[in-house]
């Protein structure tokens, strides 16, 4: 039965891929950029794929970037950037004890 289950997860998850990487085809198909000047796609071309700090507002631009990513990903993963106080949590018990299994003493 686990294995069933395990196998019917599996075969969702690589729907939900294949899906994914099908829409993502179709719009890589349909989105064109605007080609001004064969002097600018070159200039696109050439980029170095850092940011350079002597383009001030540009590195500015990819610091406020990388601030606002991990930001949202402290929301939404709910990471703690400071590990909680011992003293405001209250310990888990995993009921470890010596003795016969299913029996608590």
């Amino acid at each position: 039965m686990n294995l069933v289950r395990v196998l019917v997860r599996l075969a969702l998850l690589s729907l939900a891929a294949a899906v994914f990487a099908g829409f993502t085809g179709i719009y890589g198909s349909l989105v064109r950029t605007p080609v001004s000047n064969p002097m600018g796609r070159a200039e696109r071309q050439h980029r170095r794929s850092e940011p350079e700090v002597t383009q001030f507002p540009e590195f500015i631009g990819y610091v406020f970037l990388f601030v606002f990513w991990a930001g949202i990903g402290r929301i939404a993963l709910r990471l703690r950037l400071s590990p909680v106080s011992r003293s405001e949590v209250e310990p888990i018990s995993l009921n470890l004890q010596r003795g016969r299994p299913g029996r608590v003493s």
